[in-house]
């Protein structure tokens, strides 16, 4: 079981983003997908970020919201895992602490593009860092 973070995704919708080929690969794979309810919020405020200075993106980003919604990852409730986002608080930021904490409660693998993320200490999952 995988649990994928936003960073994942924005960087799968980004079309110039040199991580994508390796994102597709790895969210193609077959393994069952897993996120917290959180994370298309996430996925929208990183394309938005990435869509400021970027005209193509922004006009790709309705086309690729609809495929998000559709997309089959399964969105987890975060309210079983607050507990342990909140032990985490000391080097993971809540939003980062319910991937890491979902991970450690279906003992699956966070795929994420978050280096800083893979490397806080606390954290009691594997991680697959895409760079």
């Amino acid at each position: 079981m995988v649990v994928v973070d936003a960073s994942v995704l924005a960087a799968f919708y980004a079309a110039d983003d040199p991580r994508r080929p390796e994102t597709a690969a790895r969210l193609s794979t077959g393994h069952a997908l897993f996120a917290p309810a959180h994370l298309d919020a996430e996925v929208i405020s990183a394309l938005r970020g990435m869509a400021k200075n970027n005209p193509v993106l922004a006009r790709a980003v309705p086309t690729a919201l609809r495929h998000l919604a559709g997309f089959p990852i399964r969105r987890m409730p975060i309210a079983p895992l607050l507990n342990r986002m909140w032990e985490l608080r000391h080097n993971i930021t809540p939003y980062d602490a319910a991937y890491v904490a979902l991970a450690e409660h279906i003992d699956g693998t966070l795929l994420t593009c978050d280096a800083k993320l893979a490397a806080a200490s606390g954290a009691k999952c594997a991680f697959d860092l895409l760079n």
